[in-house]
């Protein structure tokens, strides 16, 4: 499963420059022949809180439990990940640009790891479209609508019938570009959420519980 998740990845990213998105994929789309769509992460607007079943595979790590993503401010979440008996895996807090952990699991608190799930969350939790320069593809393989935000290193995919987002592909180095999956939305929130980073052989699956 992990193979599959890398080898579809590495279709639509690749490392020897800085840019992850490989632009032979993608159709130029006319400027102004469509609506460009307004949206933002579904962690933005009316989430509080949920639950979810989650697991992360890092390099020789695979850890699994239950995880709780809650909204502590405009500019803030509080992740806490731990397993089913009730051992901690990380208590910390997300900003946009950094981070507070108030407990990490000793084997993965290591702060080049730490910072490049930071930037991975801040993808998660802050993206939005409002009031930034956009360019818009087709990709040739799928159809879908892909738009880049000028000067946030983001592509985002998006269903556009549905006015849901699809993915998010984001970067700021050679070492933490990231792809977050969004699938079986219900109700305008998807019920798994998946971060995949292939630099650092990192899979984060989050599957909703409850809210």
């Amino acid at each position: 499963m992990r193979s599959l998740v890398y080898r579809s990845l590495i279709l639509i990213l690749f490392f020897p420059a800085c840019n992850p998105v490989k632009k032979s994929t993608l159709i130029s789309s006319p400027q102004g022949s469509t609506k460009i769509p307004v949206w933002s992460s579904p962690f933005m607007k009316g989430f509080e809180k949920a639950l979810f079943r989650t697991t992360l595979d890092v390099a020789d790590k695979h850890l699994t439990g239950i995880s709780i993503i809650k909204k502590t401010s405009d500019t803030s979440f509080h992740f806490t990940f731990a397993n089913e008996i009730g051992m901690t895996y990380f208590d910390m807090e997300i900003y946009r640009k950094t981070y507070r952990p108030d407990y990490i699991f000793d084997p993965i608190n290591k702060k080049s790891f730490l910072k490049i799930l930071q930037r991975d969350f801040s993808i998660l939790f802050f993206s939005a479209s409002e009031g930034k320069p956009v360019r818009r593809y087709i990709d040739k393989s799928t159809g879908e609508a892909i738009y880049m935000y000028l000067g946030l290193n983001l592509y985002a995919a998006l269903d556009t019938h549905e006015k849901t987002l699809i993915k998010l592909i984001g970067w700021s180095n050679y070492f933490d570009a990231v792809l977050v999956n969004f699938t079986e939305y219900e109700n305008g929130f998807p019920n798994q959420v998946q971060i995949v980073n292939p630099k650092i052989k990192m899979v984060l699956t989050f599957n909703m519980l409850g809210s």
